[in-house]
């Protein structure tokens, strides 16, 4: 078990280090948490130590992976 606190410090530093798709299935997994409403924008940022500007920016590259990613998953032979 792990505070939510601990979860974010966990998941800021695999995140800060994954790559390619670790990375894209990653941010598809925190962007679900966001919506389902177990994180808020305003805890993610704190946790990752970001500015407002600076998580905007940041949720607007996570957005755009977590798409790509699905787009792959949806990809199927021709």
């Amino acid at each position: 078990h792990q505070t939510p606190v601990e979860l974010a410090a966990r998941f800021r530093a695999k995140y800060r280090e994954a790559s390619g798709q670790d990375q894209a299935k990653m941010a598809a997994w925190l962007l679900a948490r966001i919506t389902d409403g177990d994180f808020t924008d305003a805890q993610v940022r704190t946790a990752f130590g970001l500015t407002t500007t600076q998580y905007n920016a940041m949720k607007t590259r996570m957005t755009t992976l977590r798409d790509q990613w699905a787009a792959v998953q949806a990809a199927r032979g021709e």
